[in-house]
């Protein structure tokens, strides 16, 4: 399960990143470490345009602000990939808000609801495809 995550404030998603790769996802961050967006980078491209393996979760670790912080834009790029977003709080028990405008389109949980509900998603046996010329 490939996993994208974004954060309002620099730093803040670090915590959940080794927590969903021991779980078996495969995780994508939206910026550099210097803070620009990939698909700006020079030599990079955007973790949402992966066609091998796009992300099928983005994650935002926010806290209860009104308004997206311009490191979060990665959400509204990946709601326009139809991809489903969950907002977490940096820090267990912090409140946590949707972005404003964005309530029907988020989903609103807590980083051990949504490890547990990753870790569900990767154990489901997928079906492999079929080498190219494979005769059936």
């Amino acid at each position: 399960m490939h996993v994208l995550l974004t954060e309002a404030k620099f730093g803040d998603c670090d915590a959940l990143s080794k927590p969903l790769r021991d779980n078996g996802c495969r995780v994508s961050r939206c910026h550099a470490r210097d803070g620009i967006c990939l698909a700006l980078v020079p030599g990079s491209s955007c973790p949402l345009d992966d066609r091998a393996d796009p992300p099928v979760l983005a994650v935002d670790v926010r806290d209860a602000g009104d308004e997206l912080t311009a490191r979060e834009f990665g959400v509204v790029c990946a709601l326009r990939k139809q991809v489903p977003v969950a907002i977490v709080p940096p820090e267990p028990g912090l409140p946590v808000a949707a972005p404003a405008g964005l309530e029907d389109r988020v989903t609103v949980t807590d980083a051990e609801t949504l490890l547990a509900t990753c870790q569900a998603a990767v154990a489901i046996p997928r079906p492999r495809p079929e080498p190219a010329g494979a005769i059936g």
